[in-house]
């Protein structure tokens, strides 16, 4: 993916419109809005684009990720020194200055982050250098005061066929050898995300100079008609690693709640334990390949879609029907627990307001500390300061794990 990253502007697949509001930002001097917030669905060019054009124009790209720095002083600690002065190779290089780019604000939303969002909109007020942000979601409320300092860019889906073309080059670059339908299943497959469709390329062409369509039987395409119910009937009678592999790729059923109700159902479907012990060992390895995934190595899925088809094919030729248990265990204990993570939720946005951090902060390191003054009766100030009310106050006390 990194090989094939557009280095200049004109090398940024789709989005033309997109691309010249941006450039014609990016050289006014006289800007009437002193930051740019691009956004649009993940894989259409955002981050490449920033990237392309400070290249192109001779600046250095200073990156922070506002979903992860999210606090007032750790964003003031990156953003503060990057805007404030000029680069010091300036001298010394054609390098003009920084750019100051902030992506994923939309992750910065939440109450506990105000202290980040306003730290954001110091920093553009203040910055003499270029401030650039990008989000896929900009119309979550509590983004209304950095839209307010932003001139907006919107970036749409890029066409399916600018997508085939993009991989076509890519293909004869690298002397593969790919039917035109195998590329076009690809395209469609990545609905409209380019750096899908190019990870999804590398994975299916790394091994062989080759590529049919046969060969993309494997990839992510989810048919949104094909539920839980159909899934676990379908995987549970395949006869043979092929057909559970089909099923799998085709259904429209979340990656996790797939992996969870496998191995809910597994016990029903085989009697034997030893077969139930493979099964289990095979589930197993599909997890770990899932966590390897995450939200973006998605070369690995047909790893973890084999994996889990194996669970399905070690007893070929025996399946009788048998009532699911659906949705997952996981997902029945977790709403049995909803009161209790709710009232944990709403401590922790108490915590993250006053000391603007994230809630996962806030659980982290600051409960613990708080179950201790409490334990020790010393938390009088505290509770007072929270505004904790004497239920949430009760929870805490008779809370043993989170």
């Amino acid at each position: 993916m990194e090989k094939y990253r557009p280095k200049k502007i004109v090398d940024v697949v789709g989005n033309e419109e997109a691309k010249a509001a941006f450039i014609g930002w990016f050289r006014n001097k006289r800007h009437t809005k002193k930051a740019l917030l691009l956004y649009g669905p993940p894989g259409v060019g955002k981050t490449t684009l920033v990237n392309a054009a400070a290249n192109e124009f001779g600046f250095k790209v200073i990156e922070m990720n506002a979903s992860d720095t999210r606090s007032e002083k750790a964003i003031n600690a990156i953003a503060g020194p990057a805007t404030s002065f000029v680069a010091l190779d300036t001298f010394s290089s054609d390098t003009k200055g920084n750019v100051l780019f902030l992506d994923e604000v939309d992750g910065i939303a939440g109450n506990e982050d105000r202290g980040g969002v306003n730290a954001i909109i110091k920093i553009v007020e203040n910055a003499r250098v270029p401030v650039i942000m990008a989000a896929n979601d900009p119309d979550l409320d509590k983004l209304r005061p950095l839209k307010k300092v932003c001139a907006l860019v919107r970036f749409h889906q890029v066409r399916i066929p600018l997508i085939i073309a993009t991989l076509q080059r890519i293909c004869q670059k690298e002397g593969v050898k790919a039917d035109f339908e195998a590329l076009e299943q690809i395209a469609q497959n990545s609905r409209g995300d380019v750096r899908s469709a190019i990870n999804d390329l590398q994975s299916l062409a790394e091994r062989s100079k080759t590529l049919t369509s046969q060969d993309t039987i494997m990839l992510t395409y989810r048919n949104r008609d094909i539920g839980m119910d159909e899934t676990l009937t379908a995987y549970f009678s395949a006869k043979n690693l092929l057909d559970a592999s089909t099923v799998l790729s085709r259904s429209g059923v979340d990656y996790d709640d797939l992996l969870m109700a496998v191995g809910d159902n597994l016990p029903l479907r085989y009697q034997d334990p030893a077969a139930l012990a493979t099964a289990y060992d095979f589930v197993s390895r599909a997890d770990i390949y899932r966590g390897k995934i995450g939200v973006e190595n998605w070369n690995l899925l047909r790893y973890f879609y084999n994996s889990l088809s194996q669970a399905a094919a070690v007893q070929p030729g025996t399946y009788k029907p048998f009532k699911f248990i659906a949705p997952p265990i996981r997902i029945i204990t977790l709403f049995w627990t909803k009161g209790k993570r709710t009232a944990l939720e709403k401590i922790c946005a108490k915590i993250g307001q006053r000391c603007h951090v994230s809630r996962k902060t806030a659980k982290e390191d600051f409960i613990p500390h708080l179950k201790l003054l409490l334990a020790r009766q010393k938390a009088v100030a505290m509770i007072a300061w929270l505004e904790l009310s004497p239920e949430e106050v009760d929870f805490l006390q008779k809370m043993n794990k989170f």
